[in-house]
């Protein structure tokens, strides 16, 4: 596969969340149909169901050196301290899947907008949505990698990002400027925050011989992880 990065769009439809993956990540199933926020979901989801720039990638570049011991990842002179977890989780891996993915500006500029004008509770919603769109475009590109190396009998990783798993988010520079050139409009500010705001970035590794490791959640400190949400099983 060539070094150059892969890119994809996606419209609303193709990637949206349903009214019960919201409601299971606000950790609210047992509103009822008319509830103020559960019509409010219903409301925006329709509102939402056109193209709002979801766009997404990948490049794949070949590992020069994996130290498990320092955590630290070694890809074109460029080092990532991925930390011991994550470096223990893509030890096995030949090549990286370096990736970001967005759901793009409409997110937002509609969150602020409704904050602006003291709605907070459909602020906070609209935010979870964006954070499960995100997820689920990032949920099709890992597939996407699966499938393209799967003729080769590779295998990947789960996706591990900066900011988690121990993997200070400072690196987010490192992997950008690895990642060079693309088409998502992601961009980083000087603290590492990407925008739009509803943007993730990292790392999918692929190996022969990797094998697949659930996320540390229940060792992980990090309550505010978005994998914790999204897998969340009651013992989180």
């Amino acid at each position: 596969m060539s070094d150059d990065f892969q890119s994809f769009h996606f419209t609303f439809a193709e990637v949206a969340p349903s009214i019960a993956e919201v409601l299971d990540f606000l950790r609210s199933t047992d509103l009822e149909e008319e509830h103020p926020a559960v019509i409010f979901i219903r409301e925006i989801l329709d509102e939402l169901n056109f193209d709002t720039g979801i766009t997404g990638g990948y490049r794949v570049v070949h590992v020069d050196d994996l130290n498990v011991k320092d955590g630290i990842l070694k890809i074109d002179q460029h080092d990532l301290n991925l930390g011991r977890q994550v470096c223990g989780y893509i030890k096995e891996s030949t090549r990286i899947a370096l990736f970001l993915c967005t759901a793009g500006e409409d997110f937002t500029r509609m969150t602020n907008a409704l904050n602006e004008q003291g709605d907070i509770m459909e602020a906070y919603i609209l935010d979870a949505i964006g954070s499960l769109t995100v997820e689920n475009a990032m949920d099709k590109i890992q597939e996407n990698i699966r499938l393209s190396y799967k003729t080769e009998h590779l295998k990947i990783s789960n996706r591990y990002s900066p900011g988690y798993c121990n993997w200070p988010l400072t690196d987010q520079k490192a992997l950008f400027e690895l990642i060079g050139d693309n088409l998502t409009g992601i961009t980083l500010s000087d603290s590492c925050l990407m925008s739009p705001r509803k943007s993730v970035s990292g790392i999918i590794g692929i190996g022969k011989n990797l094998k697949h490791h659930e996320y540390g959640c229940k060792i992980c400190s990090n309550t505010s992880c978005m994998y914790r949400k999204v897998l969340n099983d009651g013992n989180a």
